[in-house]
């Protein structure tokens, strides 16, 4: 047996550190209300990719079980993309070399060459981890007390994947990144009730939302990764929005003794609200509570 699928049995062993009575969006309402800004202890954590730390790839069923285990409440983030013969599957990039031992693109190989490739981890070693499919996702997280940030890439379909989370009993607990405001209403048209995030990064862009019709409650703002100043944030929490900023690829990926500060400033400027990294159990760590 590999150290990677040893590391990963253990992982799916794990109980889930998330408590039913915080995490259970599966009452109308319920995300809504948890996804605002308020009096909070720590940063909610949105795994970049599921997270990629110690050798998990992003984007992998075995990261998902690794980071539910480890981290309550968590915004699980993951990328839908389409191949060629139009299955909806989890991948960050449509190039396949990069992410897989395969070649060429994704959106041109079928799903039966594309189910036999292994995802590469963070530092490009090829580990045993096949591609999952969006539907085996969603299988897996509708019991889980978890949130679900969906990011479907700009040319995915995006009225099968609302009816894929609505047929699988998830959109109550989804979030679904949209790539402009028209996107976004049209999402909102398909499924009142979803939760959306859209981008805030600029003033105007945040006049833009305002104006745009779309209900701040079902809205999380997603923030340039550069520390913006208070009057930024306080204009978006004036919205009664959650401010998400990502620190992978940036912070991500300092040594641990660097970025530890880092991340506990971000919080303490009382901007984000939503730390998204690709560090998910190392960010959550941090602010867990000492007895």
């Amino acid at each position: 047996m590999t150290k990677n699928l040893k590391t990963t049995l253990l992982a799916m062993m794990l109980p889930a550190l998330c408590f039913a009575q915080d995490c259970d969006f599966t009452k109308p309402g319920a995300l809504q209300a948890f996804l605002k800004p308020g009096q909070r202890n720590a940063p909610l954590i949105m795994a970049h990719q599921g997270g990629t730390e110690d050798g998990f790839p992003g984007n992998s069923m075995a990261t998902f079980e690794r980071t539910y285990a480890k981290v309550p409440c968590v915004l699980l983030e993951f990328d839908v993309r389409m191949t060629a013969d139009s299955l909806l599957i989890i991948s960050h990039d449509d190039e396949l070399s990069g992410k897989t031992n395969g070649k060429g693109l994704l959106s041109k190989t079928k799903w039966k060459t594309a189910s036999r490739l292994k995802l590469k981890d963070a530092f490009g070693a090829i580990t045993e981890f096949p591609i999952p499919t969006l539907q085996h996702v969603l299988a897996w997280s509708r019991d889980k007390n978890l949130v679900l940030i969906v990011d479907k890439k700009p040319e995915t379909d995006i009225r099968r994947t609302i009816e894929m989370l609505r047929a699988t009993e998830n959109l109550a607990k989804s979030v679904l990144i949209c790539y402009s405001l028209d996107e976004a209403k049209t999402a909102h048209r398909l499924a009142p009730d979803l939760m959306l995030a859209v981008g805030f990064n600029s003033r105007d862009h945040i006049d833009a939302v305002a104006k745009s019709g779309l209900p701040a409650e079902r809205l999380v703002a997603l923030t340039p990764r550069d520390l913006q100043d208070s009057p930024f944030y306080d204009k978006i929490h004036e919205m009664n929005i959650v401010a998400s900023l990502g620190t992978n690829g940036n912070i991500d990926t300092l040594r641990t003794d660097v970025s530890k500060p880092m991340y506990q400033k971000l919080w303490e400027s009382r901007g984000p609200d939503i730390i998204c990294t690709d560090n998910p159990v190392f960010v959550n760590s941090l602010f867990v509570k000492k007895e």
